[in-house]
C-alpha cells in the first residue's frame, strides 16, 4: 500500500504540480507540456526537465518560467550545474527560469537558518546564505581529501549541491567558473532573458578573465589555473616573484604556452599542488578539484 501511494503520489506531482510559461509572439502567455520528472524528499524537491525534442527545442529559443506547488514558506533553487539561481516564492508556489535540461533543485529554508543576530541590522532575506553543509551530501565524508574544499565553497556560497549530492567528480564548464568568479566580484549573476550564464560572460570578457567563449565547454586544469590568475592580477593580487619552476612536475613541459605563467604562479602560492608528481594541465578538473583551487586562492586573497 506504501508503495502504491509513493506511486500515486509521483504520478500527481509530474503532471499536477509543475507548469511552465512562456511569450509568445503577442507578448502573452503560452503553455506547453515539457516532460519532467519530480520527486520530494523530507525538505527537498528535485524537478527533472528531460531530455526530449520538444524541450530541447524550446529552451535553444526561449527561456521558459517553470512554476511548482512547493508548499515552502522560503526555498532556494539550484541548477543541474549545481548553481543557485534566482526564483520567486508566492502563495506556495516557486517559479524559475528554465535554462537547460536536468535537475532543478527546490530547498526548504528553515526560518532560523537565516534569521539574523540581534543587533546586526540586517534582513532574513533567504539567499546563498542556505546551502547545505558539506557533511549533508551523500557522496562526501569527513575522510575525503576534498572534505574540507567542499565545506567551504558550500558555506562561502560559491558551489551548492546537483540534486545528486556534490558530485566531487563531476566535469566543470567555463560557464561555472566565470559565475562563481563574479559572484565574488560582488557582480549580480541572475538570468535575464538571455543565457542562465549571461551576465557573468560580460563579466569575464570586460574583466579580461576570459574571452567568453565555448561557455558550455569543460574547463582543463591549466584553464582554471589561467583564469583565477587573470582574476587575482586584475585585482592587483600578483607578485613578480610568485613563479615556481614546472620543471619539477613530470609532465611540466606539457602546460600549453598561455597558461605558462598562471600555472607557475598557482603553483607558487599554493593554489595548484599537483597530482601523483604531475599538473595534468589537459585534465579536466573536476568539481572537488575546483573547490580546493577556489578555497586556496580565497584564503590567498585573505
Amino acid at each position: 500500500m506504501k508503495k502504491l501511494l509513493s506511486f500515486l503520489l509521483a504520478l500527481t506531482l509530474s503532471f499536477s504540480l509543475a507548469t511552465f510559461a512562456l511569450a509568445d509572439n503577442e507578448g502573452g502567455a503560452a503553455q506547453f507540456d515539457p516532460r519532467l520528472t519530480i520527486t520530494e524528499k523530507r525538505d527537498t524537491i528535485v524537478v527533472n526537465v528531460c531530455e526530449t525534442k520538444e524541450n530541447a527545442e524550446i529552451l535553444a529559443e526561449k527561456q521558459p518560467t517553470l512554476t511548482v506547488a512547493c508548499g515552502y514558506a522560503r526555498a532556494v533553487v539550484t541548477d543541474p550545474n549545481g548553481m543557485q539561481i534566482e526564483a520567486a516564492l508566492k502563495d506556495g508556489k516557486i517559479s524559475f527560469v528554465v535554462a537547460t535540461v536536468g535537475n532543478y533543485t527546490i530547498k526548504r529554508v528553515s526560518a532560523s537558518a537565516s534569521k539574523p543576530a540581534a543587533g546586526s541590522g540586517k534582513t532574513d532575506e533567504p539567499s546563498h546564505d542556505d546551502a547545505a553543509p558539506a557533511e549533508t551530501y551523500p557522496d562526501v565524508k569527513k575522510s575525503d581529501w576534498h572534505y574540507e574544499a567542499v565545506q567551504f565553497v558550500t558555506e562561502e556560497k560559491l558551489m551548492t549541491g546537483t540534486g545528486k549530492g556534490f558530485e566531487p567528480d563531476a566535469a566543470t564548464t567555463r560557464a561555472m567558473l566565470w559565475t562563481i568568479l563574479a559572484r565574488m566580484d560582488g557582480t549580480e549573476v541572475s538570468a535575464g532573458n538571455g543565457a542562465w550564464y549571461a551576465a557573468a560572460q560580460q563579466w569575464a570578457e570586460k574583466t579580461g578573465v576570459s574571452d567568453g567563449t565555448n561557455p558550455d565547454g569543460k574547463i582543463t586544469r591549466e584553464q582554471l589555473a589561467t583564469m583565477l590568475y587573470r582574476y587575482a592580477k586584475e585585482r592587483g593580487m600578483v607578485k613578480a616573484d610568485a613563479q615556481a619552476n614546472l620543471s619539477t612536475f613530470a609532465d611540466g613541459a606539457a602546460v600549453s604556452p598561455y597558461a605558462a605563467e598562471a600555472m607557475r604562479w598557482a603553483v607558487a602560492v599554493g593554489i595548484v599542488n599537483g597530482m601523483d608528481g604531475k599538473l595534468v594541465p589537459q585534465g579536466e578538473a573536476t568539481r572537488a578539484q575546483m573547490a580546493a583551487m577556489l578555497m586556496r586562492y580565497a584564503k590567498l586573497a585573505g
